[in-house]
């Protein structure tokens, strides 16, 4: 370059920065929402120089405390509300963070290729409109988590997402804990259940199952600080406040895992085993958790499911699922679209349509058919199995541990719950596992790789 002279690439970014800043102009004097497009592609532009961990953190801290103020119509409607703001911004993040350094790629495109297929399904299903596409933006927000956790690189590391984990959650479980005393809550089916700042008690007690089995790895494998196995303590007891027994019995499968998984004498692993017989007795001890036991039991002994779902919550799912069978059926191979059994309103034929579908598998299987289920299951296996090579080795084996056991609750939780479904608790679960495979997959490319004993 001439002495003197101008930097071609500096000139062209000035040119550029100039352009947006004349286009961001113009678009503000025409409307507000004129300049979104501009807005969002700045924040493209700036997501690698982002302050991630008190954007996460504030982000989700947010979610959880504003998950409640949702009205239960919200998922038919296409207003533009502080949950889709959220969810926006992550996915812009993401794509940003992804431009720039690539890593993970191919899973991130293939993720939001395969959303972007089942999303068009649903519009050629219901036509196109917000309501139909926002069930896709919404799960490809929580992806978006995940990819953001995947390449931080050393800004996020898990004992950090852990925490920011426990910070967003601690203000709804000690709500939830004072609703318990208070027999305060919601009222779901005639029983009054605390729910924190959430929208359901269900919704409420996968999240503090998540930050119940954060807490207790911080502690045994982030530096036994007595702060860590206190709010262990607290989140289990919030659990147990919103007496869910789809959530309690992911918490009993997450310690289990996370003891099982541990490497460490029978000791460590009976500890794990007792801690779950505590806190199995204690549900059961409980006057309202023996009560829905008692319900749930006599139900099942009843015989067939009610058609208004009438006697028990299990009766109402078996009937649910019945009649969700028939509407795969007529779409076997591609389903319905995504989020087609979730936006659905009820009619005087579907008197059932505008409930979720209290599970997963039976979800997904019609809504994006056997092709989009069987990719799911390949996915979710490649994840597994990846983390599980990663339980082998010294320097990824915690984060591995605590990945996998967070899996397995969730899994569970899904045969019958609306897991993916309970955003907040998904987006902390991605966070987790984005940051859990990254540590495992750069000890795997690391040459000093060694086994763990």
């Amino acid at each position: 370059m001439p002495r003197g002279g101008l930097d071609a690439r500096l000139l062209a970014g000035l040119v550029i920065l100039a352009g947006l800043l004349v286009g961001e102009g113009m678009a503000l004097a025409h409307s507000v929402l004129w300049a979104a497009p501009l807005a969002a592609l700045l924040l493209v532009a700036a997501a690698v120089d982002l302050p991630l961990v008190p954007l996460l953190g504030l982000v989700l801290f947010t979610r959880v405390l504003t998950d409640s103020m949702a009205s239960e119509t919200s998922r038919h409607s296409a207003a533009l509300n502080p949950s889709a703001a959220i969810a926006g911004v992550l996915i812009l993040v993401a794509i940003g963070l992804l431009v720039y350094r690539r890593r993970g790629l191919v899973a991130a495109l293939a993720i939001a290729l395969g959303l972007g297929v089942w999303m068009a399904v649903a519009v050629k299903t219901q036509g196109a409109s917000a309501v139909t596409v926002r069930e896709g933006v919404r799960e490809l927000s929580i992806a978006a988590v995940a990819v953001i956790a995947y390449n931080a690189r050393r800004a996020l590391d898990l004992p950090i997402v852990t925490r920011i984990v426990q910070v967003a959650g601690i203000v709804a479980a000690l709500l939830a804990i004072f609703q318990l005393a208070t027999h305060s809550g919601v009222s779901v089916g005639g029983d009054m259940r605390s729910n924190g700042t959430f929208a359901h008690p269900n919704d409420a007690a996968v999240f503090f199952a998540i930050a119940t089995t954060a807490s207790l790895w911080r502690f045994t494998d982030a530096g036994r600080r007595r702060l860590d196995l206190a709010l262990a303590g607290t989140f289990a007891l919030a659990t147990l406040s919103t007496f869910s027994i789809d959530g309690f019995l992911t918490l009993l499968v997450m310690i289990a895992a996370f003891g099982m998984l541990r490497p460490g004498s029978r000791r460590l692993k009976l500890q794990a085993a007792g801690l779950v017989a505590v806190l199995a007795l204690a549900f059961l001890l409980s006057p309202a958790g023996s009560a829905r036991l008692s319900s749930e039991s006599s139900s099942a002994e009843a015989g067939a499911p009610s058609r208004h779902g009438s006697g028990s919550s299990l009766s109402w799912r078996f009937y649910k699922w019945e009649t969700l069978i028939p509407e795969w059926e007529r779409s076997p191979y591609l389903g319905k679209g995504l989020g087609t059994t979730v936006t659905a309103e009820a009619t005087a034929q579907s008197t059932t349509a505008g409930n979720l579908p209290h599970s997963e598998y039976v979800r997904y299987l019609v809504e994006t058919g056997i092709v989009g289920f069987a990719a799911l299951a390949a996915g979710m296996t490649m994840l597994i199995r990846r983390l599980n090579r990663g339980r082998r080795l010294a320097a990824s084996q915690s984060a591995a541990i605590l990945a996998l056991a967070l899996l397995a609750g969730l899994l569970v939780n899904a045969l019958a719950a609306n897991t993916l479904l309970y955003t907040p608790a998904a987006y902390a679960a991605a966070l987790i596992v984005g940051v859990a495979l990254r540590t495992v997959n750069a000890e795997r490319r690391s040459p000093r790789a060694l086994p763990a004993r």
